[in-house]
């Protein structure tokens, strides 16, 4: 037998998006419980609709670095992994010219040179029109001086070959790419690895973006997680 849905609970699942309000009435709950559900997927792993990147939330919310913690190694010589952090410069010019559609084909096309650049390694898409690939220790990928740079030239390749393929854009197309080598020594668990290296891959690209860093960005934490060992 089928459960039944109360109107507590579909006024509970509306609220959690009120962007449902411009579907027709009888629309709105399926809608917004596919967004749930979509949204949980993401979290889980499954590929950005958009873009076939992993959302950002696989990362921070996810189980994505799960398999990359051990205490009993990690919490003495630190946890390291690396990032190749590629944001499209001026993407909201580029839609403008495109068109929403092209431009996130672009997207999708620049998440996959990412891939292909990298293989074997994941990327993120960190945000709208920036995305990261994580050089993370269980890919046995390390990241080379030289990552940013064959970044650059694949998606200046990329560019090309969307241009000749849908004739858009016509504009110049440029990215800010950069490099991050994160240590964590003594992180606590491994739920904390997440949140820290967003926010580290942010600090990054909003370093790079300024002028203000180039090559690979070199961070330590010391973030003193261990449980000390009682005295006797």
């Amino acid at each position: 037998m089928a459960d039944t849905v109360d109107d507590t609970l579909v006024q509970a699942v509306l609220a959690m998006h009120p962007w449902v309000q411009r579907h027709p009435p009888a629309e709105r709950f399926g809608v917004a419980l596919r967004a749930l559900l979509a949204a949980e997927s993401c979290r889980r792993g499954a590929p950005d609709p958009v873009t076939g990147a992993l959302h950002l939330s696989a990362l921070t919310q996810g189980a994505l670095l799960k398999g990359e913690f051990d205490l009993s190694v990690h919490a003495h010589v630190g946890w390291t992994t690396g990032a190749v952090i590629a944001d499209v410069k001026e993407m909201m010019l580029l839609n403008q010219e495109m068109g929403f559609a092209p431009g996130d084909r672009f997207l999708r096309a620049v998440a996959s040179a990412l891939s292909a650049t990298f293989p074997g390694v994941p990327v993120v898409r960190v945000h709208t029109d920036c995305f990261a690939a994580l050089f993370l220790p269980s890919t046995g990928v390390a990241l080379e001086a030289s990552a940013p740079d064959q970044a650059l030239q694949a998606l200046h390749r990329t560019t090309e070959a969307f241009r000749a393929a849908e004739g858009v854009p016509q504009r110049p197309v440029d990215f800010t790419v950069s490099g991050l080598r994160l240590t964590v020594v003594d992180p606590s668990h491994w739920q904390v690895l997440g949140p820290l290296l967003w926010a580290e891959i942010e600090r990054a690209h909003v370093m790079a973006r300024r002028g203000l860093a180039s090559g690979i960005q070199e961070r330590t934490l010391q973030l003193d997680g261990r449980v000390p060992t009682p005295r006797g």
